[in-house]
């Protein structure tokens, strides 16, 4: 959702995301060679750092923070392409760089520059972030969102050679043995199956808390927010669409036009609130529970009062149709508002709705 994710695609090797903590990593794997920092990567050699004036840093140090940030750009600015599918990993870091708040993209280079350092060889440096299994794991990080997949994984591993290469660093006798490494953390970081699919909500954003784009001074879920912009845009389009295909739908909104023509927006904020927790619950959120009427109940005018008739399954059909364009406005992939229709669609649901 290029309007709500709109500055930077970020890769998946969770641990990085994490504060640096007192948890000292257990899975850290033997270094390639102790020498392999100062052999092949530039050792302790001290150097002007680029990114700090009047700063030095060591050769070693400097090359592997290089390799990292063009790792991490070379999946930032690979939208629609091969990293796609890491792009819902992060969506808590995703949504702080869209704000301008920069501190936890410096963490995660800092983080995984730590940690190849040491696992390389270096004597001045210590990774001392979660170990690999927590830090990959939801329920214990969260920052991260969603278990890993081995082809995930694979996919991590070709952004990182990618990102060597884009620093000028080809030669397989330092990509192979960094590529051993990354391979021997596989299994603690690879928590989820191959034909585990990651729910819905998860791929939206899931459960990560950010800053509330509508209110600075409140936390939200961030699979919480393109939902909340699909519910706005399909209300406006149905409110705003006088004259229009969706001329039908209306009347059954009369209530709630008439107190948004005299200025009174508690109704619409409701309505907007109550669509957007039932269908985070229903998609996959585990902390969102929807607690308005009953599907019938709701669309009964004799039990709601704020519904104007019964809507008839044409007009529940149009009804889908102006969800469909709200997505649209929000630039929703196709293979997600595809997946919204099976569940509004589902005999269940229309058939609890549909009373006319």
């Amino acid at each position: 959702m290029k309007k709500l994710n709109r500055l930077l695609w970020v890769f998946a090797l969770g641990s990085l995301l994490g504060a640096c903590q007192d948890d000292p990593i257990d899975v850290m794997p033997d270094p390639v060679d102790e020498s392999f920092y100062a052999t092949k990567l530039g050792g302790e050699m001290r150097v002007a750092d680029p990114n700090n004036s009047g700063a030095m840093i060591e050769q070693g140090y400097l090359n592997l923070r290089t390799v990292v940030t063009n790792t991490v750009l070379e999946i930032a600015t690979n939208e629609g392409g091969a990293y796609d599918n890491l792009q819902p990993y992060f969506s808590v870091l995703l949504n702080e760089v869209g704000r301008g708040e920069t501190s936890g993209f410096a963490m995660l280079v800092g983080d995984f520059t730590d940690f190849l350092a040491e696992a390389t060889g270096a004597k001045n440096f210590e990774y001392d972030g979660l170990n690999m299994v927590e830090a990959h794991d939801p329920e214990k990080n969260n920052r991260m969102n969603g278990l890993i997949s081995n082809s995930d994984y694979d996919l991590f591993v070709q952004a990182v050679v990618a990102g060597a290469a884009t620093s000028g660093i080809t030669d397989a006798e330092i990509i192979g043995p960094v590529g051993q490494l990354l391979e021997s953390i596989r299994e603690p970081i690879v928590q989820r199956g191959a034909d585990e699919m990651l729910d819905l909500y998860t791929r939206l954003g899931g459960s990560g808390l950010i800053v509330d784009p509508s209110d600075e001074n409140e936390l939200i879920e961030a699979g919480y927010i393109p939902l909340r912009a699909v519910v706005t845009s399909t209300v406006m389009v149905i409110a705003t669409n006088e004259g229009g295909k969706y001329d039908e739908l209306q009347p059954y909104f009369s209530v709630l036009l008439s107190e948004v023509g005299s200025g009174n927006m508690s109704g619409f904020e409701m309505l907007v609130s109550d669509f957007s927790d039932f269908l985070a619950a229903n998609i996959g959120s585990q902390n969102i529970t929807y607690d308005g009427l009953n599907m019938v109940d709701a669309h009964n005018p004799d039990v709601n009062s704020r519904m104007s008739g019964r809507i008839s399954s044409d007009d529940y059909d149009l009804f889908i149709g102006a969800v469909v364009e709200g997505a649209l406005e929000n630039e929703v992939p196709m293979s997600i508002i595809e997946e919204f229709g099976a569940i509004l669609t589902s005999d269940g649901l229309k058939n609890a709705i549909v009373q006319g």
